[in-house]
């Protein structure tokens, strides 16, 4: 497979009426642009409606992959508002934040 890149460069600042809305659209977007993101979404979210938090080693258990690899992918939904975390000790506990996953819902049908 060829995969081409485009850059565009930006001479003039782009005239967003709301850059919040599209900037939280954009790091949802990418938080959500790999399969097992969407999956520890998923999962997190199920396990929130049955009990409270999800522990970090609750992922490491349940998925496939490694502890490194799966803080990585985590610490993308983290940074997209995706999840919320508490640190209880020695451990992260998670939760979906159903508010920035409503609001990139909304935003998408209003495309």
């Amino acid at each position: 497979m060829i995969y081409y890149i485009c850059i565009m460069r930006i001479r003039k600042p782009i005239n967003i009426e709301n850059e919040a809305d599209t900037v939280l659209m954009a790091q949802v977007a990418s938080a959500l642009s790999h399969p097992i993101r969407i999956a520890l979404l998923n999962y997190v979210k199920s396990k929130n409606t049955v009990r409270n938090d999800v522990c970090n080693k609750d992922l490491v258990a349940h998925f496939p992959y490694s502890q490194s690899s799966l803080s990585q992918h985590v610490k993308k939904l983290v940074e997209a508002q995706l999840f919320v975390v508490v640190y209880k000790d020695k451990y992260s506990f998670y939760s979906v934040n159903m508010n920035t996953l409503n609001r990139y819902i909304e935003l998408l049908q209003s495309l």
